[in-house]
């Protein structure tokens, strides 16, 4: 495991704690919704760790034409000289489109409506935009955020199905949080 992947790993731990936290708050000065919304922010941000993990393994080590290599790396394609190599500009793509380049490719079969995970995880990344990107009063409630972790963690390993053939190690864990180490 690299320390990459143990710091995705521990940020998903927080959010766990951070949902605990929630449930056992009542709303006094806002501290569910804090919570609530912690343990949301992490969760993604544990959920784009994996996903950058191994799209970087993806890109360094796997055979992949230059344009696979530019939406897992997120960078631009340059034309040097007549060769055709990876920019050093961003160049981003939504990670819903990373999430299902990768489970596809790898998987070697496509995804569709009866892929619960993918629909979950969907939802899951409307809820983390609502709260960021907010237009509007954003609500989010302890099932909403428990559902979310659930998606994360079955998205990623969906992934490590797909890539490695294996569970991510995390997922025998569920979403009942842990000390790290143990």
């Amino acid at each position: 495991m690299t320390n990459f992947d143990f710091f995705g790993e521990m940020l998903f731990e927080e959010a766990k704690f951070y949902l605990e936290i929630a449930k056992n708050k009542e709303n006094v000065m806002g501290e569910e919704d804090a919570a609530l919304h912690a343990s949301l922010l992490l969760a993604m941000s544990a959920l784009e760790a994996y996903i950058n993990a191994v799209a970087e393994e993806l890109v360094t080590t796997f055979e992949l034409n230059m344009f696979e290599k530019s939406i897992l790396a997120e960078k631009d394609i340059k034309l040097h000289k007549g060769t055709i190599n990876l920019g050093n500009g961003l160049k981003m793509y939504r990670l819903i489109d990373r999430i299902a380049f990768i489970y596809s490719k790898y998987s070697k079969k496509g995804i569709d409506d009866t892929d619960t995970w993918y629909m979950e995880i969907k939802q899951t990344i409307d809820l983390r935009n609502d709260l960021v990107h907010p237009k509007n009063i954003v609500q989010v409630t302890y099932p909403q955020v428990e559902r979310a972790l659930w998606s994360i963690l079955n998205t990623v390993n969906e992934i490590f199905l797909a890539v490695y053939g294996r569970k991510v190690p995390i997922f025998n864990y569920g979403i009942q949080a842990i000390k790290l180490g143990e």
